[in-house]
């Protein structure tokens, strides 16, 4: 007898290793649902809203690198969606999303929750179609497999309810691991590179999170070519913060020190990074690149010279080319630099403040916090005290990068757990953004999740009511009513702590990291403006 077409799509799933489905159930995908309850090699977790089965598509495929699969009903489901497959595309990784129609004669009337989903989704995803034909069922998933792959970015498959049931002849195609061929500059280019290193006499580093499987061959390039070391927000972990060439972030979520050494140098190399804030950036500095992906390089900004290839391949071959030098006066003034931002975490957690400083809440967390956990945040005033703060070792930073959309930073701890159970989860959230999602706490409960998610209960959308009070705006609309999100916790059947003065912080997170449930840490949190807060 022949499989169904939902069973076939459930087969190929299993063939590309895929291994969790991510979405809410509806009547446009019931076949698909049974097709995925009659095997037991992909779990679906059915979760409260679809931007959160979206959102933790995204997280997952930006933790593990692999494709990701989310699915929805039609209409509404499909529309709940799209802010999850609007973060994989500016982010640049592998969703497809699997959506149920109208039924094929209902296709293009009036009938309940139709819509044109391919005119809907275009511009998000790489690729977008209609499933018509049973029989063309596997050829339409390798296509969307393949251009979620290829493009880094989301793929998207639509399917009409009365054709998930009809028989499906079409075999499964087997893996094919050349998808995965790495490209990558030859030795000779790497030499020429190491000659421009040479030259330097001023050198930083800009890290990403395209350096993250490089942290070993990362230091040893640092120390022998005697270069400070900025990091990006999603390059937080890269370089451990208490090493004396570490500078701290760039730009208005980093350190002053990293942006005062960045404008003396001479030379900057760009590993993994599509972001370049010009405001931050000298005008006269040369710039090489590295990036796994060759359409990156220059994409953020031109390069003087780029290199394409993973991190952790190209840069112990350019550590081998490259000549030591001393420079005896940039060191002195990169140590400085490393000192100058300690200093200022320092000095931003002892701000005083009736309730809990920002600040704080961040230099707390990263003493308790596993030197290798996740950490998702969401997007927010907390985000930016975050990257002032927080001092890295090899944490793990998952954010909505590019598309900066509240409410990522719980779905992302979902995510981050299932895909490594074994390693610790916590997220640092916003009130504002933990409100948008809410419900989804009960996703954590329902399947044993024990993630902590930190929250930063200011009462209000803090750093949009600043920037509007630095352009002398009224700050209508900003402040919130919340509820008591430790008692919400308990309620759901979590943890929940209340944390309302700094001496306090160390203890909840403790007891919130190690009570084995999903738990919610809610911090009466201050609210001052981060230095250097502009209205855009």
């Amino acid at each position: 007898m022949a499989k169904t077409v939902a069973q076939v799509m459930v087969d190929q799933l299993v063939n590309w290793g895929v291994k969790q489905v991510f979405g809410v159930v509806g009547d446009g995908i019931f076949h698909l649902l049974d097709a995925l309850a009659h095997q037991p090699k992909i779990h679906f977790y059915a979760v409260r809203h679809e931007e959160t089965a979206a959102l933790m598509a995204s997280a997952y495929a930006k933790l593990t690198g692999q494709v990701a699969v989310c699915t929805a009903t039609s209409g509404p489901g499909l529309v709940h969606l799209l802010n999850g497959l609007a973060d994989a595309q500016k982010d640049g990784v592998p969703v497809v999303a699997i959506t149920g129609q109208v039924a094929r004669k209902d296709m293009g009337t009036r009938k309940k929750q139709y819509i044109d989903q391919q005119t809907l989704v275009q511009p998000l995803v790489s690729y977008s179609t209609l499933l018509v034909d049973p029989q063309a069922t596997v050829k339409l998933m390798d296509r969307a497999f393949r251009s979620a792959l290829s493009k880094r970015m989301a793929a998207h498959l639509c399917v009409p309810l009365d054709v998930f049931p009809l028989p499906c002849l079409e075999e499964i195609r087997p893996p094919e691991p050349y998808l995965f061929t790495e490209t990558r500059s030859n030795l000779q280019v790497v030499k020429e590179a190491a000659k421009i290193f040479d030259q330097a006499q001023k050198p930083v580093i800009l890290a990403g999170a395209g350096a993250r499987k490089a942290v070993q061959p990362l230091r040893e390039l640092a120390e022998k070519w005697g270069a400070g070391v900025i990091h990006t927000l999603g390059g937080m972990g890269v370089f451990p913060g208490d090493h004396p060439l570490a500078l701290g972030g760039l730009g208005h979520a980093g350190s002053s020190s990293a942006e005062a050494i960045l404008k003396q140098a001479d030379v900057c190399f760009r590993v993994g990074v599509n972001w370049w804030p010009e405001d931050y950036i000298p005008q006269n500095i040369t710039v090489i690149e590295l990036d796994h992906e060759p359409a990156n390089i220059g994409g953020s900004s031109p390069a003087d010279y780029g290199l394409a290839g993973k991190a952790e391949n190209l840069l112990p071959e350019i550590t081998s080319f490259i000549q030591p030098a001393e420079r005896k006066d940039w060191s002195k003034i990169l140590h400085k630099g490393h000192l100058d931002w300690h200093l200022q975490v320092q000095r931003e957690a002892n701000g005083k403040d009736p309730r809990v400083p920002p600040a704080k809440i961040v230099q707390s967390l990263g003493e308790v916090v596993a030197a290798e956990a996740v950490i998702c945040l969401d997007t927010g005033d907390h985000t930016i005290w975050f990257g002032r703060n927080f001092i890295p070792q090899e944490q793990r930073i998952l954010l909505s990068g590019k598309w900066r959309t509240m409410g990522f930073g719980l779905p992302a701890a979902l995510a981050a757990k299932i895909a490594e159970p074994n390693r610790q989860v916590t997220a640092l959230v916003g009130d504002g953004g933990m409100g948008m999602l809410l419900a989804d706490f009960t996703t954590a409960v329902k399947y044993n999740l024990p993630v902590m998610i930190v929250v930063v209960n200011n009462g209000g959308l803090i750093e949009e009511k600043n920037r509007m009070m630095v352009g002398n705006l009224i700050p209508h609309g900003v402040y919130l009513h919340n509820p008591d999100f430790a008692a919400f916790a308990k309620a759901c059947g979590g943890e929940g702590f209340t944390v309302e003065n700094a001496d306090e912080l160390r203890a909840a997170f403790l007891d919130a990291l190690h009570c084995g449930k999903p738990a919610i840490v809610d911090v009466r949190s201050g609210d001052p403006m981060i230095p250097g807060t502009k209205m855009n």
